[in-house]
């Protein structure tokens, strides 16, 4: 997920910038980075290294894209998991539109960088990359259910068999820094039948959520088919969702579910008459644990 952007003149000035989870501590990051940035990229030309593309820290990376006719910088800091290839499509979207809106500007910049401000709205709507949360699940157990309990235009793709998988942009409020997030479902058999198709796909996601409908039959067989998927989850949080509660006399309790799996486990049902306000309450102390108080603890 992208953490913050910079747009730097080659003589350190911050033309822009924008920290979509800021803390207390940043303020001072703020007035340091351009000087450093820049000076960075000249130390990389004059080694005749053809100037920085990244760097690579403990918590998050840095990937950078530069401008030679208006001699700007172009920075975005992502987290260490995410992947490059998407960071850098976002990049050179910045640097094109800030280019095209403002290319007259940098001609003759005087330093005022309230000139730029108007560009939060391209940003938001365009640069950050909302978490992704993935609901995977055996066919009957409510996946789809669960995704409809949530509004917004669905959008149906196809992989190459023509199997569908299907996203969502929820829009969310009580939350810090997160507007909205993106909602996907994919078949849990053909997930793990085509592990190398989805591979990318899965190592996008911030989190994922397996559907179960609470019976046994369908545990053991979900938590078979969780063991060989496991081996291929490197960045995205796992969370159990153990639908079909309300039938009490085949359903085992979430703490049970929960010690089978070895995953936070929340009991639900989808029939329930407060079901859409249940899930959203899971999904929000999701998207807390796994997002935001993963970014604030680095």
């Amino acid at each position: 997920m992208i953490l913050r952007i910079f747009i730097l003149t080659a003589g350190g000035i911050t033309c822009y910038s924008r920290n979509f989870f800021p803390q207390d501590s940043d303020y001072t990051m703020e007035d340091l980075i351009g000087g450093f940035l820049s000076a960075l990229d000249g130390f990389a030309q004059e080694l005749k290294g053809g100037g920085i593309r990244g760097l690579n820290f403990k918590n998050f990376n840095f990937f950078y894209e530069k401008d030679d006719t208006y001699d700007m910088i172009f920075v975005i800091v992502v987290d260490t998991e995410d992947l490059e290839e998407e960071a850098r499509e976002k990049l050179t979207l910045m640097k094109n539109e800030f280019i095209r809106r403002y290319g007259k500007k940098l001609e003759n910049f005087s330093g005022c960088v309230s000139d730029f401000d108007d560009f939060n709205g391209f940003v938001e709507e365009h640069i950050f990359i909302p978490p992704k949360i993935l609901l995977v699940g055996q066919q009957g157990v409510g996946k789809t259910t669960i995704m409809n309990l949530f509004p917004g235009e669905t959008i149906v793709e196809l992989d190459e068999d023509m199997n569908e998988r299907i996203q969502k942009t929820i829009i969310v409020e009580g939350l810090d820094f997160i507007k909205k997030f993106n909602l996907r479902e994919i078949d849990l058999n053909e997930l793990v039948k085509k592990s190398k198709l989805y591979q990318k796909y899965l190592n996008t996601v911030d989190v994922l959520c397996i559907i179960t409908n609470s019976r046994g039959t369908n545990l053991g067989e979900t938590k078979k088919l969780y063991e060989r998927l496991e081996k291929k989850i490197q960045k995205p949080d796992v969370y159990i969702i153990a639908n079909y509660q309300d039938q009490k006399s085949i359903a085992f309790a979430p703490e049970k579910i929960e010690n089978f799996f070895e995953s936070k486990t929340y009991g639900f049902s989808a029939i329930q008459t407060n079901a859409k306000e249940r899930m959203f309450e899971i999904i929000l102390e999701i998207l807390q644990i796994s997002v935001i108080n993963k970014i604030k603890d680095n």
